[in-house]
Parts: C-alpha cells; structure tokens; sequence
C-alpha cells in the first residue's frame, strides 16, 4: 500500500528519522506500529533509528530491531546532540527521496502518514499540526509561545513548528546547507528558509495520543534560554540567506 501512494504522489521511496533517547519502554512499540502500518519492504521504506547516546537499553533493542526487520537501520551519535540534531542526522543519511520525522515516543502514531505523502504530490514541504495535543498545559503553553514567536517573527507556514515534518530530498538538500542551528531551533530554521525560498508547503492536521511511559524530552524552561538568542542570530542571518539563495 504504501507503494501505491508514493508512486501516486511522485515519488519511490520514504525514509523517516527517528531520533531516540532514553526510550527503552518505546522504541519496540514504535517501530512494530510502524512496520504494521507501512510494511517491511526496503525498497520503499526506510526506518532509520538515530540514537543520541542512550544511557539504558535503547541501543541494544533498536539494534535486534534492525536484524528482525528489513526496512530498520540503526546510527549511533558518537555524542548526545538533541531530537532535532539527530533528525538530520537520520535525513542525511536517508536514501529515499521523500524524508519524513517521527519521534519514538511513539505519540504520533504513524497512521497520518499516507493523507500526508498524498500532499506531497502539490508541495516540497508538509506540516502536520497535532490535533487535540495529549500533552501537559505547561508544556502546550510554552509550544503555543514559541509557536507564536516564531510564526510572527520568520512568517513560517506551520502552526505547530516542532511537530512531524515531511520534505522531499530534493528539496532538502537545496536549504540543508543553510541550517546550522545545533537546537531545536533547526525546525524554525527549516519553516523560514523553506518560505524564503518559495517553497510550496502545506499543513494537515494528525492525531496525538498520550505518553505511554517515561517523560517528555523536548521544549523546556531550560530550552527558552537559547531560543531569543538563536532568533537575533537568524534575523541577522536573513540579507545573508536572501543573498546565497
């Protein structure tokens, strides 16, 4: 099936990232859901574990995963570099031409993908916004504020910035040379380069259901010390991306 899409939207083969930490409880989960719902051909589909120096179990469990399934392949970070770091991380060693994000929290569960690849057959780039967020009223304020921010300050498309993501590779390799955030603040950076280059985007709405185990490892207080100081950085850098583009 998941074939059938792709080719119906131009495209062979999709490869997601996964960046993972600390998901022992997991990651098994999330990549059975994963192949249950997209199948275990190569050809059309590639799971690529990024491991960010895991301190339990997660580096050995997503290793029998890729000698189960086909389709799973597993990198180790030689240091801990973030979600987003490590996203990119998956994306540049991906051999499909259609990129794809998902977090091995397993809260998004990857059911959306098909409606999302069918986008990709009129857009480079499509967002997903989580509908009904399952997360704590902490963390969905601090989202809502930096969300805020960064679509007011950079004019990105998405509503939802630090959510799942699709690209094709083409595309992706035209604005990966501009993306030198080494935060979470390389989803900010991807959404303002990707509307200064005119890229066609769009955005769908995708289900978000609860943590089942261990804690939420994105956005946080400590997070917003960085965030003013990466925002006066990309509005200097602005002329410059507008200039080499």
């Amino acid at each position: 099936m998941l074939n059938d899409y792709l080719n119906n939207s131009g495209y062979s083969k999709l490869s997601i990232s996964i960046p993972t930490f600390n998901e022992e409880e997991s990651i098994v989960k999330m990549i059975n859901n994963c192949v249950s719902v997209l199948g275990d051909n190569p050809n059309c589909l590639e799971l690529i574990i990024v491991n960010d120096c895991s301190t339990d179990n997660t580096e050995e469990l997503a290793n029998e995963l890729s000698q189960k399934f086909k389709t799973v392949r597993l990198i180790n970070n030689i240091s801990n570099i973030g979600c987003h770091p490590s996203q990119i991380q998956g994306w540049n060693n991906a051999t499909g031409d259609l990129l794809y994000v998902l977090p091995s929290d397993n809260q998004i569960p990857p059911d959306s993908i098909f409606s999302i690849i069918n986008q990709m057959k009129n857009n480079d780039i499509v967002w997903t916004n989580r509908y009904l967020r399952k997360d704590s009223i902490f963390r969905r304020l601090i989202s809502f504020l930096y969300n805020f921010i960064s679509k007011n300050l950079f004019k990105i498309y998405s509503s939802d910035i630090d959510s799942a993501v699709m690209i094709s590779n083409e595309k992706y390799k035209i604005l990966k040379k501009h993306i030198d955030s080494k935060s979470a603040f390389i989803q900010v950076q991807i959404g303002f380069i990707s509307s200064l280059m005119n890229f066609q985007q769009t955005e769908v709405d995708i289900d978000h259901v609860e943590r089942e185990f261990g804690s939420a490892k994105g956005l946080n207080l400590h997070d917003i010390i960085w965030v003013p100081k990466e925002l006066i950085r990309l509005i200097r850098q602005k002329k410059e991306i507008l200039k080499n583009i």
